[in-house]
């Protein structure tokens, strides 16, 4: 059971990185954002931090949903690994991948 937690821990972390770099260079391409533009919701910004939160209080299925919120809405495109780790996340919690 720990070696499970773990490896969904691990790709929590091999996603959150890729997505929160993807995030990162979003926000700083585009400056100061308007309240109607996309990246202007709620919970994109710092959605890192938002993950982790819910790891950290045993709530893996909001963080996952976060985490592909994080994803669809602007949206991101991620690579073939993300997807992979995404997918190996969706299996260990018996939800879809939405995707």
């Amino acid at each position: 059971m720990l070696d499970q937690l773990t490896e969904l821990h691990a790709d929590f972390i091999e996603a959150l990185e890729e997505v929160s770099r993807l995030m990162a260079c979003a926000y700083q391409q585009l400056g100061p954002v308007a309240d109607d533009h996309v990246l202007a919701q709620a919970g994109l910004e710092h959605g890192r931090e938002i993950v982790l939160d819910y790891l950290a209080h045993h709530e893996a299925g909001i963080a996952f949903e976060h985490l592909l919120y994080m994803i669809d809405e602007p949206p991101l495109a991620v690579s073939p690994a993300c997807r992979a780790a995404l997918a190996r996340i969706a299996a260990r919690l018996g939800m879809p991948l939405g995707r």
